[in-house]
Formats: C-alpha cells, sequence, structure tokens
C-alpha cells in the first residue's frame, strides 16, 4: 500500500472521529483542587531548591532531604526539586530521622486560611 494511501486514510479516520464525536458538554474544571495535606505538616518559607549536598533550608533550619523526597506544587502534581523557587511558602513533613519528606508548595489563599484558623 502507497504511503499516500495510509495518510489519507489516517487523515480520513480523524477527519470521521471528529465530526461523529459526542456532542456532550464536558464538565468544569473546579477552580479550587482541595488537597489532603496532613495536619501535622508545618508551615515555613522554603528558601530555594535542595542544594548538591541534599540540604534542605525551610525557615533558616537546614534539614536533610529525605531520599524519597516528594515536591507537590500548588496543583498538587509532583515536581522536580530544581524547579522550586525561592522564599517560596510550604507545609512540610519530616521523617523519623528528621530528613524532609514532604514538600507541598503553598498558594496565597492557603496560607491566609491557615494563619486565620
Amino acid at each position: 500500500m502507497p504511503a499516500s494511501s495510509i495518510a489519507s486514510a489516517i487523515v480520513s479516520s480523524i477527519v470521521t472521529a471528529i465530526i461523529e464525536s459526542p456532542s456532550t458538554p464536558v464538565p468544569p474544571v473546579p477552580a479550587v483542587i482541595e488537597r489532603n495535606i496532613p495536619d501535622g505538616a508545618v508551615l515555613g518559607k522554603l528558601a530555594g531548591p535542595p542544594d548538591m549536598m541534599g540540604n534542605v533550608t525551610i525557615d533558616d533550619k537546614v534539614f536533610m532531604a529525605s531520599p524519597g523526597l516528594q515536591i507537590r506544587d500548588e496543583m498538587n502534581l509532583l515536581m522536580f526539586p530544581t524547579l522550586v523557587g525561592h522564599d517560596v511558602p510550604v507545609r512540610y513533613q519530616l521523617d523519623p530521622m528528621g530528613g524532609v519528606w514532604r514538600i507541598w508548595l503553598m498558594t496565597p489563599a492557603e496560607v491566609a486560611a491557615l494563619k486565620s484558623r
């Protein structure tokens, strides 16, 4: 089968799928995403990404990054530690050895809600 026939068949399939797709409306994305951050997570200010030695500075205290460190952005998605900005409000948890285990980047609204409690 020649390449032009294959390409034509693919384009035809895509056009048919678009034309015959259901016209049901897409539900709106919620404006606020609720996150399940544990009550024991501490509020602080992250100085920046972990340094080359694996240290994390929060509120001028230096913590060792746990080997399983997870950093979650404001949408609760995992992010690379090197993408963290400087002086970012966060909530964090320590592992049993005192290393930072979980970090959640906080929105200004989340910080205000915590401080008003």
